[in-house]
């Protein structure tokens, strides 16, 4: 009997010891990793949306309009000195197959997707995991990669439909399917908003 209370005291002071370290390290991780998300952020900004602009972050980020399509954050873009909106970039979370794939939706004024930016994705390698992938593309001739595809394309004349004006990833059409409707839902919630705000 004494035994078993010496081994369940051990075990509870190992519990509790490991417990205290993992906070630990947890207090001491987390505003390293809040710092890398928000340098990446940024820096997703100016890759998705380049030139001589300044980004606001809205206080409250936009509503998609649907229940799949989770905006997070909310960016106007505007001309650099001046009050002009130029567009916008959503921070946007949609299902994948196999986890949320979360990214930057950068829209212009005039409805042309200016660039898709992937955060965060955890695809099946190989397969959905290529949505990210710089090395393939979906037109190998004009070497183009799965985002690279919507840049240009107007979220309220084009459908962003895979298999109808976009190209699906081989293999991955859930994910294929879920990158090309959050794009769509967060471009045409840009431009909402957008004509809302030069009312």
């Amino acid at each position: 009997m004494k035994n078993i209370v010496k081994f369940a005291v051990t075990l509870g002071l190992i519990a509790a010891i490991t417990g205290l370290a993992l906070a630990v390290v947890f207090m001491v991780t987390e505003p390293i990793i809040e710092s890398q998300n928000q340098k990446a952020l940024q820096e997703g900004l100016v890759e998705i949306f380049p030139g001589d602009f300044d980004y606001k972050k809205l206080d409250e980020p936009i509503s998609s309009g649907d229940s799949s399509v989770n905006i997070t954050e909310s960016y106007l873009v505007k001309e650099k000195g001046t009050n002009k909106n130029a567009g916008m970039v959503l921070k946007v979370t949609v299902p994948g197959s196999q986890a949320p794939i979360t990214m930057l939706v950068g829209v212009k004024v005039d409805g042309t997707i200016s660039g898709v930016k992937i955060l965060s994705l955890n695809e099946t390698a190989g397969l959905g995991a290529n949505a990210d992938n710089p090395a393939y593309y979906v037109d190998k001739k004009n070497k183009i990669t799965f985002l690279g595809q919507f840049k240009g394309k107007n979220v309220e004349r084009d459908k962003l439909v895979p298999k109808e004006d976009v190209i699906a990833i081989t293999g991955a059409t859930i994910t294929s399917r879920a990158v090309s409707t959050g794009v769509k839902i967060a471009g045409v919630a840009a431009i909402k908003y957008l004509k809302e705000a030069s009312k």
